[in-house]
């Protein structure tokens, strides 16, 4: 086998040698520049090729090391006007976010738990999922649930505060992750001192801020109506699913119930009739004239 393999290796030298002979008597090996130019050309392609790989290698770890999927997060950040920003999550969760706030989510939960981030404060009203819980990150803590109401407030590194509205919560620290506290309806827990402290707190003295003037940025008209139902004294129905489609963006201030069907009536160029205590809104066909 050795001779075999000394054979092979000789004439393969020899055949190169008689191909390369003939290429050049045909003026077709290329000049030393040339060669030396394909040569830097060569070498630079492979240099910056490995450099890609370390890269990709650097943000494997980088991922691996934080122990955070790779995960398309949307992020909304309200500034310094009074207004409580709703947004209705794919889940069905509904978030009012306070002025100078800042909360990221992905648009679609396809992990085991529906995890999110907040920094500021967020009155939080989840969708029941036992099999899926749904985890808030903030500065300080964890926050899970599995479907319930309640007011977080985060100060960044002086601490936070959550009250719970209804059901029940479970907050970690995460300077000691081995101090968990469960918080339930009427009580409310702060981090004094990376310590958790939890007080009784009755539920009106909270206040609802996250009432007095929400906005709806380019949101379905059947999450919206869904959080008006929910909130005030009101019994929007859409006549179909092709109504409910239509995004909006609008404002609530005080508004009473026919205020509300008025704007957005005219915003999307709907009708609305009230039927047994229900107000239906309905698409205006063309030639028909709006009630």
């Amino acid at each position: 086998m050795e001779e075999i393999k000394d054979y092979r290796q000789i004439h393969t030298h020899q055949a190169w040698d008689k191909l390369y002979a003939r290429l050049k008597a045909d003026d077709l090996v290329p000049a030393r520049e040339a060669r030396a130019k394909n040569n830097l050309v060569y070498y630079g392609l492979r240099i910056a090729a490995v450099a890609l790989i370390l890269l990709g290698i650097g943000s494997v770890v980088y991922i691996s090391m934080n122990g955070k999927p790779a995960v398309a997060m949307i992020s909304l950040n309200t500034g310094n006007e009074t207004n409580t920003l709703v947004k209705t999550l794919a889940d069905g969760s509904v978030i009012y976010l306070s002025q100078n706030s800042l909360f990221s989510f992905p648009v679609e939960f396809t992990a085991a738990s529906r995890n999110v981030e907040l920094k500021g404060e967020a009155f939080f009203d989840i969708a029941s999922n036992p099999g899926k819980p749904f985890i808030i990150e903030t500065d300080e803590a964890f926050i899970q649930v599995l479907g319930t109401a309640f007011n977080v407030k985060t100060k960044h590194s002086d601490g936070f505060e959550l009250c719970v509205e209804r059901g029940k919560v479970k907050v970690t620290l995460k300077s000691d992750p081995a101090h968990s506290e469960m918080v339930i309806a009427g009580e409310k827990i702060s981090a004094v001192n990376h310590s958790l402290v939890r007080s009784k707190y009755v539920a009106a003295a909270a206040g609802s801020w996250y009432k007095q003037r929400m906005r709806f940025k380019d949101e379905k008209l059947q999450n919206i109506i869904s959080v008006l139902n929910r909130n005030f004294n009101t019994n929007f129905v859409l006549a179909n699913n092709e109504t409910g489609n239509h995004k909006l963006t609008v404002t609530f201030e005080n508004e009473t119930a026919a205020t509300m069907t008025g704007l957005i009536c005219v915003a999307l160029n709907l009708k609305s009739q009230t039927i047994n205590g229900s107000v239906v809104l309905s698409e205006i066909r063309e030639g028909a004239k709006p009630d």
